[in-house]
């Protein structure tokens, strides 16, 4: 039975016993689903009403903070409170730990969770002592301190767990926050902030029962294609509307799904008009030169964007959504049904006298001349596994280059200092794959095969990168950090609890 095959003859959704959240809170956190059928992949999401408030993440300071990975009782839809996860005890998600470039990061988690976790900063250029590996764990009770300089610029980056094989099931109940970086580079554009000219959303999608509880419990199909919800929070409120003025407006956006990719557009209720973003920067910081208009963004998870959106030529009461839309290209499961996600209502008339600079930020552009070390081939494609290997060992469904994740094998040795060219071959895939390096941040040299070209968001620092089916992404990547074993995964996050992910030991 070929690969595809197997997935078709796995599409029965988990059964298992139901449970309530009292017994949750009192469990060990091994959390299994009421019996529910459901498709993989391709879950269709129903819209909302959209008639709950928008939900500014809360901000602290990361020079001296404070974060508990919690199980929480929260209401999310409906009326009934559902478990979840989230760093500290009244949310899903975290606060937003914010620092200026230079300054010194000081932050404690506390483990409240019933189980090992860890914490990973996705995007920041630290070495392997300043951030866990996916073998790191902190124990339950327990609490550990990550001390660094921040030498990044400024830039949207995340913080979030990724210990062994249980990334999926904490990220999907709750766990993750942003790490936004300033500088003076970017205060000097004056971009636009506050309320009604600046938002920054993280979306995922959950799964929930019928009785309004949310769980995680993928089947085989769905370690294989990723696990899809389908309802979808923004800042973890379902539905949410927020007021904005006749500004330009910052929009800036991370996916914090498992698995779904968002095929992001901005449309007029009234009019069904596209509002077009104005790329000007992607995962690790500002793009060197404003990009051009664009009407959709191909968003992976973990992927952030950062853009600019010009709401000066509407009026009072003009209704805008933000939605995904229906994309082809992304093999049997992404991309099938388009769905709205929040609202944007203009509630005051303002005079906009805010121009969008061409010039954003000193950006060095490499090239393949470039290149000091070695370069390496990863074949992610995964073209075919039978039902019977998977059965008996689903928790290695996924290889790289024929090897599949083992804690005590290192399958790449990279000399400290040099920059080498990682090339993600995904040509004979049948589904999409986003690969993320831990510690570094790279830059995409080229794309082959599908979309053929490196996308506005993707022209700047990178720590995430995705290839739909049959295409191949060449990318630099300088290893600046100290000596230490670092992780290559797949932002699937099924994908790479079930064997998509390898070690690279730097010396």
């Amino acid at each position: 039975m070929n690969r595809r095959s197997f997935l078709r003859n796995t599409l029965a959704g988990t059964a298992a016993v139901a449970v309530t959240p009292a017994a949750f809170l009192a469990s060990c956190g091994e959390i299994t689903p009421p019996a529910t059928v459901f498709a993989v992949g391709g879950i269709e999401v129903p819209t909302p009403p959209f008639t709950n408030e928008f939900k500014t993440l809360n901000v602290n300071s990361a020079s001296s903070a404070t974060i508990t990975a919690s199980k929480n009782l929260l209401t999310l839809i409906g009326i009934t409170e559902t478990f979840c996860f989230g760093y500290n005890a009244d949310s899903i998600w975290g606060p937003t730990l914010k620092i200026t470039k230079g300054n010194t990061a000081n932050i404690t988690l506390t483990n409240n969770i019933n189980e090992t976790t860890n914490l990973n900063f996705r995007g920041l250029t630290l070495d392997a002592s300043e951030s866990d590996s996916v073998e790191t764990g902190l124990e339950n009770g327990g609490s550990k301190t990550y001390n660094f300089t921040v030498n990044n610029r400024a830039g949207l980056y995340m913080y979030q767990p990724h210990y062994q094989k249980s990334a999926g099931y904490q990220t999907h109940l709750g766990l993750g926050g942003f790490f936004l970086v300033e500088d003076s580079e970017e205060s000097s554009l004056n971009l636009p902030e506050g309320e009604l000219k600046s938002t920054t959303i993280v979306v995922s999608d959950k799964r929930f029962n019928d009785q309004n509880q949310m769980y995680y419990g993928p089947n085989p199909g769905e370690q294989m294609a990723g696990f899809f919800g389908g309802t979808i929070l923004v800042n973890g409120v379902q539905g949410p509307f927020k007021n904005v003025s006749t500004r330009i407006h910052r929009l800036r956006i991370a996916n914090g799904s498992n698995a779904r990719i968002f095929n992001l557009g901005l449309t007029d209720i009234a009019t069904n008009a596209d509002i077009p973003f104005r790329i000007i920067g992607g995962d690790c910081g500002l793009l060197k030169t404003t990009g051009g208009d664009i009407t959709t963004i191909l968003l992976a998870p973990g992927e952030r964007v950062d853009t600019l959106v010009d709401l000066s030529g509407m009026s009072e009461g003009t209704e805008i959504m933000l939605n995904s839309r229906s994309f082809t290209g992304g093999g049997d499961y992404q991309g099938s049904f388009g769905f709205d996600i929040m609202k944007f209502v203009i509630t005051l008339a303002e005079t906009e006298t805010y121009s969008i600079p061409d010039s954003l930020s000193d950006v060095t552009t490499l090239t393949e001349g470039d290149v000091t070390g070695e370069t390496r081939n990863l074949n992610i494609s995964n073209g075919n596994i039978t039902q019977d290997e998977a059965e008996q060992n689903t928790a290695s469904m996924h290889v790289i280059s024929g090897e599949t994740y083992d804690a005590g094998t290192v399958n790449y040795t990279v000399n400290a200092g040099t920059t080498e060219k990682w090339v993600f071959n995904n040509t004979d895939g049948k589904e999409p794959r986003a690969m993320h390096i831990q510690g570094v941040q790279f830059q995409i040299l080229s794309r082959e095969g599908g979309r053929g070209t490196t996308k506005i968001w993707e022209r700047s620092w990178k720590d995430t990168v995705l290839m739909l089916p049959g295409e191949t992404v060449t990318c630099i990547v300088p290893f600046t950090v100290a000596p230490g074993k670092y992780n290559v995964v797949c932002t699937n996050l099924e994908n790479s609890d079930s064997g998509l992910m390898h070690t690279i030991e730097v010396v």
